[in-house]
């Protein structure tokens, strides 16, 4: 694996964080839809109406519709669980790789090679922005971040993380 790959997996484990986070977000969202629907029969009361007779069509159909919705809310808790305990997972390998990534950085011996790695893959800017707020030009913050990926190669190289 080079450098580049072995930094980018940063961002790559964040991505996933987020599109978990958006399942769990939507799940909830469906949830709470699902805790707010009020099904009744159109003759509630169970009495007669005019006809002389009640509506025990409705009310079936109510109980069905009721035992639908239930069984779809305790599918989405059971997924809800599922998704908090992979986010979870995640996150702790997210922070382990991240403690991995970033003690190879404190291993970049130029502190200049070591901003714009960081920059870049922790932070996850891009080279303009890198550009700007270390006052380079863009093209040499590029030829910055060619000779620092070279000098994390070596780095993983030597420590067998390759």
């Amino acid at each position: 694996m080079n450098a580049k790959t072995y930094l980018s997996q940063y961002g790559n484990i964040k991505a996933r964080l987020r599109a978990i986070e958006v399942m769990i977000r939507e799940i909830r969202e469906e949830l709470t839809s699902i805790e707010s629907v009020s099904l009744r029969s159109a003759w509630p009361d169970g009495q007669p109406h005019g006809t002389g007779t009640t509506d025990p069509t409705g009310t079936q159909a109510v109980k069905a519709a009721v035992s639908e919705i239930e069984a779809h809310r305790d599918k989405l808790k059971g997924q809800l669980q599922d998704l908090e305990i992979m986010e979870l997972k995640e996150q702790a390998h997210l922070w382990s790789k991240r403690a991995r990534i970033e003690n190879t950085l404190g291993l970049v011996s130029d502190q200049t090679h070591y901003e714009v790695l960081h920059r870049r893959y922790i932070e996850g800017k891009k080279f303009e922005v890198i550009a700007v707020e270390m006052s380079y030009s863009f093209r040499h913050t590029i030829r910055l971040h060619g000779e620092a990926l070279r000098e994390v190669d070596k780095i993983l190289k030597k420590t067998g993380k390759k």
